[in-house]
């Protein structure tokens, strides 16, 4: 009893506002922080976790800020840099030294990042030097004539090839083919005196340079004469019981010559960029296979060879530097360049030299285009090119040989002499569709 009572006059009279149901009193009185304390505690801590809102700015300002700040501290670096310079001595020389360090890091940077992209890497392999060493001048070209008149009124197409014909005239008199559109013209040479020049091509005007070379055509009589013996040339070539080989795109007369002899094989010398093809091939195939051999000349440039579908645009007696893989239409291989052709170039390990026999083959039945190099089907990149539905088109493929400049030897299952070696074997076909199904499982998994 008398515990009792002590105890009830303990609780009575204490000040600590306790009760047994709220222990949460309790641990906060034992922190010695009310709740009031304890939530402005949070609220500072908060702010000190953001500290770019405690001066009340928005993002905007602080960014205006920021840029302000830091357009001070280059002024202020700026009027040292030139207090230097102006005091001379030592302090002159630092500034110097400091900036050339910088410039030099800066180009450093510069040709680090030219040295990764495609463009040098190509330059690179073909020996071509940095485009952006050249030095260009301001207000003119090279040759120091003055730059262009922006309101001088621009030619319509018509008028462009009638200018690029009369061009095409004067080069051919001169003895010289055209030269594409997008390389250098020679220089003249020399006049032997001043009032009695030596003879020669008259260099293109400006109107002639904005595209006529590409666009440009020979003399109308000269164009009909060299399109009437090219058409003869196809007419022989199917009367003889053969395939007809003949161009595609390119100048008439101008751009390629093309000797053939009944059961032999055609050989095509390139002057100017074009495109040759075979469209009736494309009914040749054996076993859904088209086979042709190239054997490839000397001075080749520019070559793209491959296969091409019906919708690859032909009838086009111009200047035209799209050939075999630059559309969805065509595919190529590019042995001189390293590069096959779809769309587009892709550099691609397979080359080739003067004498090489080039086997080509399509399989109309898998979508397949493979290459060979004197008759191996595999090393050297040879083997399976391309796949895809583009391939297995109802019309099926036929030939197409592009070059600039040199020869190839053409041979189409039509050569009484035949190939030199042999199409490739049914397993090449197989083994290329099994790697693309595991592929394709791979993908999905």
């Amino acid at each position: 009893r008398r515990y009792f009572l002590m105890a009830r006059h303990c609780h009575a009279c204490s000040p600590l506002p306790w009760r047994p149901t709220d222990p949460q009193p309790a641990r906060s009185q034992a922190r010695g922080l009310s709740r009031e304390l304890s939530q402005q505690k949070n609220v500072k801590k908060t702010q000190a976790g953001n500290k770019g809102n405690q001066e009340g700015l928005t993002a905007t300002q602080r960014a205006e800020r920021d840029a302000k700040v830091l357009q001070e501290k280059a002024a202020a670096k700026a009027a040292s840099k030139a207090a230097a310079l102006a005091e001379g001595g030592a302090a002159a020389e630092k500034a110097k030294a400091d900036e050339a360090r910088k410039q030099a890091q800066r180009d450093a940077k510069k040709e680090r990042a030219y040295a990764n992209t495609q463009v040098a890497k190509q330059n690179a392999k073909l020996g071509v030097a940095d485009p952006a060493a050249r030095d260009f001048k301001v207000g003119g070209d090279k040759d120091g004539k003055p730059p262009k008149d922006p309101n001088r009124p621009k030619l319509s197409k018509e008028e462009k090839i009638k200018r690029a014909a009369e061009a095409a005239m004067k080069a051919a008199a001169a003895g010289s083919a055209p030269k594409k559109g997008k390389d250098k013209a020679e220089p003249d040479p020399p006049a032997a005196a001043a009032d009695e020049p030596e003879p020669g091509p008259e260099p293109a005007d400006d109107d002639e340079e904005e595209g006529g070379a590409e666009e440009g055509e020979v003399d109308p009589a000269e164009r009909a004469a060299a399109v009437a013996a090219e058409e003869a040339a196809a007419r022989a070539q199917g009367e003889a019981g053969g395939l007809v080989l003949k161009r595609l795109r390119g100048e008439p007369g101008l751009c390629a010559a093309l000797a053939w002899s009944p059961g032999e094989a055609r050989r095509l010398s390139f002057h100017q960029f074009c495109t040759f093809g075979a469209p009736d091939a494309a009914a040749a195939a054996s076993d859904g296979v088209l086979y042709y051999e190239l054997v490839v000349g000397e001075g080749l440039e520019n070559p793209q060879v491959g296969f091409a579908t019906d919708g690859f645009e032909s009838g086009r007696d111009y200047y035209d530097g799209d050939g075999v893989g630059d559309c969805s239409h065509s595919w190529g291989i590019d042995g001189t360049r390293c590069a096959r052709w779809h769309e587009g170039d892709e550099e691609y390990d397979f080359e080739w030299a003067a004498g090489d026999v080039i086997g080509l083959a399509a399989n109309r039945a898998t979508g397949h285009f493979a290459v060979s190099r004197n008759g191996a089907w595999g090393g050297g990149g040879a083997g399976v090119l391309f796949s895809g539905a583009g391939l297995r088109c109802e019309g099926g493929v036929f030939p197409v040989v592009s070059a600039e400049a040199g020869s190839f030897e053409v041979r189409l299952p039509d050569a009484a002499s035949g190939f030199a070696h042999s199409p490739p074997p049914v397993d090449l076909w197989g083994e290329a569709a099994a790697a693309e199904a595991a592929e394709a499982e791979a993908a999905e998994e």
